[in-house]
């Protein structure tokens, strides 16, 4: 049965074994045949004959190899006469007038396939019919129907077995249909007294909103379950069909029949995973998760069980329970085990849609469809309603029904959100944002300062960053009128201004609205002394309001998901949240940052998931010491979407949150528990190549939008951050000052334009301007001194040098080169006199750190070491940078020791350009470098020379057979523990010939990113981390735990090891891997080498 799911090479092995046997039989063989020489001969029985069946033509199905076509006489299985089936069954049940009611049963069945809308899950087949016949039969040997027509009972029959899969717009249809087949009849609900009682007991335990449809969805389930073994209960996300499973076992509980429920997502692990797997070595088989999960339940016979697979459908693992869902109930693994299902148990899934699934499993399961708009956001709501006060509770319900309705669909049809949500998860968004600002409910006044008119400004405000919260700024300027056209309590605005009610909140104390400037704590630049640029974040309204939101909902232990383009700081947000509860709640919570990549599989998110965690009890696990876990998942987006548009990374997340753990892969079977763990993500905006995430995992996050500054803003934060550095306390001049305070203008109007003329085009991918530029130019000019930058125009010489090392050294041709001087041209003179500044316009001026020579040794200080000063300052002598280059390489290839020696090196302008760059990007905190060019045109070499300059240590791979990824992590911890532990300035050198595999990248993905790679470090090696570090950690003034040791370790990590990666630009693997990996582009400053 279902020959040609076997796979293509096993089938051609499976020609020459039936071939065998055919050759054999023909040459009436008696003492046997051979399937390979060698191995013994096989007695042939002549009596025993292979019969295959098989459906032809949709995915997870092979075509056969014509060796095998030719060995079996095919039989074309014809469409049956349905009619006469329905009539000798109805006959065979009792039915007198069987005649009439097949031939009508046949055209309702007949006019279903051709007027209803055409779903995937919808089944009209035989399958249905039989399944239809057979309840027909069991209906009429029920005494309860003793006074009904025949015409009535399959009447009622056919509507109670069809009406629960059908969509809203084909149900009207179908009761049409089935009105004029059985005219002038009318058919009662079936009534389940006790059934009902227990589902009331069951909704208020739970706090649901008994809602009609919902009810209705509740008791279809349960006459589904009554004639099907394999039940199928598919709907959007939100649209209630857990609570609907969960009640009504709750229910079945009630009447005094228990019944447990036991979930798995089956796309959380691989097929192998699932069901078992042989061994092809030693030929033994292991147990899978599912496998073992079947055996313990079908050995039960007295125990009412569901099993749930709860995940999207594929025809690859659901096709494997083709055999369980028909009439053979049997579950065939491939040991060769048949495992018969127990009467008691069913087979549950729950999907969101059946896009993927095949017709032979449609046809196989009962159907019930969960419509959302039967549903709604209301009763989610109702039901958030009735835990609060009275007030609350009046106040907001008459708020949700007044405006609720066209507030969404305001949204839907005059807004376009950043990411698709649905209303529900917006509704749920919208209540956690409110219970977590309003005071707790066993408090001594829980509703604490809030009247009336407080709450609806409340209401408002949560309203706007709920459902507001996933738009952009455009269509937030739109939702502030329509608000205020609705009457609500709105915050008054000036006519002149440009605010709108977002850049507003309210004070919980005074229940008034407060502009969020007013809480913007002020910006204090040190006036002196050196100041760490990744640790600078200047305060704007925005950053300000998303770290009250996430304080919001965080609190109230919701998880929460920025959604923005590269550059809005979403990773700088989160990633200073958690340090704030870390810090300030260090015996409440603990952090982990982790991020995705393209490359990044289930069992690797497991992995860290188990890496922190420690046993509670049982089978429960936590946090140590009890806390709180915050982990953060960064680029949560870009795991791989399958060929069946699934991503089984998040799929696993999603089961981690609902069900609070998932299935050990070492003990198959068993359940681990995962408690006090809270989720915190970011990605970027969906669309072009940029992933969304699955709606059922969306519905589990708060969402807000991080969208792009505005100018204001923009100029604030780096015009604090310029201005803190250049003031007369620095020792730089008025005029200096004068011409530092233009530069921020000037700095985000070359960058807009840049970003407006260079768009991303297929072999210009890496065309990617954001936010970051402008924070690394701004970096590179706060790296000068006072005594160098003497001068407005070597301030402006400085300033063009940057703006050409982060906007123009990634231009891949002389074209766009010419187009970015030109526009820099044609700002500088609009601003500036050009004459004194025609330096900038004509030739640039490199900056360099190494032209200077150690001070002449003091001979009365018999202590004194010889430095040499890295003062960052122009050269505008090519002659005398190139000697000076000329002398370290001459030094570097006289100290190098063998197998480490650099390049005897031309040093012609291009050549010193580039090591210019290189060393530019060496010099700088957490600086890491892109080179992309053609093989041979001195990447490596020059990157060398440069580390040499900053008097770094080199550290490159040695690819060799048996190099793989235990050898790269071992390279790693070693760069780590020198960089981290050690303080060694380390340069590591990573060409794309050395990727033997690609899941190298994941790792070097993770060292650009965040530094933070899960599992590099086994438990010995972090104790040693601790130990080497606690006391260096005190000194520093931070309070010595686990974690901010390692924190500690991390930031030095990244301080000292300075990543340059060498690729080249030819063919498709470059793009492929920006794509996959995006810290390769993000988290690099890019040096594109043209040709010489």
């Amino acid at each position: 049965d279902e020959f040609n799911r076997i796979e293509l090479p096993v089938l051609s092995v499976v020609a020459q074994q039936i071939g065998a046997i055919s050759t054999a039989l023909k040459m009436d063989s008696k003492d046997g045949f051979e399937f390979t020489e060698g191995k013994g001969k096989i007695p042939l029985n002549r009596e025993c004959g292979i019969f295959i069946t098989m459906n032809p033509g949709y995915a997870g199905r092979q075509e056969l190899p014509e060796n095998l076509k030719m060995q079996f006489r095919g039989v074309s299985m014809m469409v049956p006469d349905s009619e006469i089936i329905m009539r000798v069954k109805l006959s065979a049940s009792g039915y007198l007038e069987a005649k009439g009611l097949a031939s009508k049963l046949s055209v309702l069945y007949s006019l279903c396939k051709q007027q209803l809308s055409k779903q995937t899950h919808y089944d009209f087949g035989l399958r249905n019919i039989l399944s239809v016949l057979r309840t027909c039969g069991k209906a009429k040997r029920d005494i309860s129907n003793a006074n009904l027509k025949e015409s009535e009972i399959l009447m009622r029959v056919v509507r109670d077995m069809n009406v629960s899969k059908l969509v809203d717009e084909d149900e009207v249809l179908f009761l049409s249909l089935l009105k004029d087949t059985f005219p002038q009849q009318t058919v009662e609900q079936s009534e389940y007294v006790e059934l009902m009682a227990g589902i009331d007991d069951a909704c208020i335990k739970s706090r649901f909103v008994k809602h009609d449809d919902w009810l209705l969805k509740i008791i279809q389930l349960y006459e589904t379950s009554l004639v099907r073994h394999g039940i199928m209960i598919l709907g959007p996300s939100g649209s209630g069909k857990s609570s609907c499973i969960r009640t009504l076992l709750r229910a079945l509980t009630y009447t005094g029949l228990p019944h447990k429920e036991v979930r798995m997502n089956p796309k959380a692990i691989t097929s192998a995973q699932m069901f078992g797997r042989m061994d092809v070595v030693n030929n033994e088989y292991t147990d899978g998760i599912f496998s073992t999960i079947w055996r313990k339940y079908c050995r039960k016979a007295k125990e009412h069980v569901w099993l749930t697979l709860d995940g999207p459908v594929d025809t690859l693992w659901i096709e494997n329970l083709n055999s369980v869902l028909d009439d053979n109930k049997t579950l065939t693994l491939a040991n060769g085990d048949r495992i018969t299902m127990s009467p008691t148990l069913k087979l549950v899934f729950e999907v969101q849609n059946l896009d993927n699934a095949s017709p032979a499993t449609v046809s196989r399961a009962g159907m019930i469809y969960m419509n959302i708009n039967s549903l709604g956001w209301l009763p989610y709501v109702e039901s958030w309603c009735m835990t609060r006060t009275e007030l609350q509770r009046n106040v907001f319900m008459n708020l949700f029904r007044t405006h609720g309705v066209e507030i969404f669909k305001f949204i839907a049809e005059k807004c376009k959100p950043a990411i698709s949500i649905t209303p529900i998860c917006q509704a749920t968004s919208l209540c956690t944002l409110l219970g977590s600002m309003l005071p707790e409910l066993d408090s001594q006044y829980p509703d604490g300062p809030f009247k009336e008119d407080g709450l609806e400004r409340l209401f408002v405000f949560a309203v706007i960053w709920s459902i507001g919260a996933v738009l952009e700024t455009e269509d937030r300027r739109r939702m502030d009128p329509f608000l205020r056209s609705r009457g609500l309590n709105m915050p008054d605005v000036r006519r002149d201004s440009q605010d709108t009610v977002f850049e507003y909140k309210v004070n919980l104390e005074t229940t008034a609205w407060q502009h969020w400037r007013e809480i913007v704590p002020v910006f204090e630049y040190p006036a002196t002394g050196p100041i760490k640029f990744s640790s600078i974040l200047v305060p704007t309204v925005d950053n300000v309001r998303t770290q009250f939101l996430l304080e919001c909902v965080v609190g109230s232990h919701g998880n929460v998901l920025l959604v923005g383009e590269s550059g809005t700081a979403k990773t700088v947000t989160i990633n200073q949240h958690i340090n704030y509860q870390v810090k300030n709640h260090p015996d409440q919570y603990m952090a982990k940052v982790n991020s995705f990549s393209s490359a990044t599989v289930p069992q690797m998110l497991q992995r860290v998931i188990e890496g922190i965690v420690e046993k509670r009890q049982g089978h429960t696990f936590g946090p140590a010491g009890g806390k709180r876990m915050l982990l953060f998942i960064d680029d949560i987006s870009l795991p791989l979407i399958n060929a069946w548009g699934d991503q089984e990374t998040n799929e696993l997340l999603r089961q981690l949150i609902e069900e609070k753990g998932f299935y050990s892969l070492e003990k198959p079977g068993e359940f681990t528990g995962i408690v006090d763990v809270q989720f915190l993500a970011a990605m970027r905006t969906p669309g072009a190549t940029n992933n969304d995430v699955p709606d059922r995992l969306k519905r589990h996050f708060c969402i807000l939008n991080c969208t792009s500054p505005s100018q204001d803003s923009v100029e604030k934060i780096f015009n604090s951050i310029l201005m803190g550095h250049f003031n007369p306390k620095r020792r730089f001049t008025p005029a200096v000052i004068e011409a530092a305070s233009k530069l921020t203008g000037l700095t985000r109007v070359i960058w807009e334009r840049t970003k407006a003329r260079m768009l991303p085009t297929p072999s210009k991918f890496h065309y990617i301007f954001n936010l970051r530029d402008i924070s690394r130019i701004m970096q590179g000019l706060i790296n000068c001194q006072a005594d160098v930058i003497n001068t407005p125009e070597r301030l402006m010489l400085l300033w063009r040098h940057e703006c050409d090392r982060v906007l123009s050294d990634r231009f891949v041709n002389a074209t766009d080169l010419s187009v970015y001087t030109g526009m820099i041209s044609e700002l500088l003179s609009e601003h500036f006199d050009p004459i004194p500044l025609r330096k900038l316009t004509t030739q640039p001026v490199p900056f360099v750190d190494f032209m200077r020579d150690a001070s002449a040794p003091d001979e009365y200080d018999p202590n004194y070491v010889a430095t040499i000063p890295k003062i960052y300052e122009p050269v505008e002598d090519t002659a005398a940078l190139r000697a000076r280059v000329q002398m370290y390489l001459d030094t570097a290839r006289a100290r190098a020791r063998k197998g480490k020696r650099i390049d005897d090196l031309v040093l012609f302008t291009d050549a010193l350009n580039h090591l210019t760059r290189i060393n530019r990007i060496l010099r700088t905190p957490r600086g890491n470098a892109l080179l992309v060019g053609v093989g041979g045109s001195g990447k490596q070499s020059l990157a060398r020379l440069a580390a040499y300059l900053c008097n770094y240590e080199v550290f490159q791979i040695q690819i060799s057979k048996t190099y793989n990824t235990d050898s790269l992590l071992e390279d790693m911890r070693n760069m780590y523990k020198k960089a981290g532990v050690r303080g060694v300035q380390i340069m590591f050198l990573f060409t794309d010939t050395q990727i033997a595999q690609e899941k190298f990248l994941v790792y070097i993905n993770d060292l650009l990113s965040s530094g933070n790679i899960p599992d590099l470090f086994p438990v010995e090696d972090r104790d040693e981390i601790f130990s080497a570090l606690q006391v260096e950690v005190k000194q520093a003034g931070i309070f010595v735990t686990r974690e901010t040791v390692w924190a500690f370790f991390i930031e030095k990590v990244r301080r000292n090891l300075h990543v340059v990666l060498c690729f080249s630009p030819v063919g498709e693997a470059f793009r492929n891997r920006a794509r996959r990996f995006p810290a390769l582009i993000n988290c690099n400053v890019i040096d594109w080498f043209h040709p010489w």
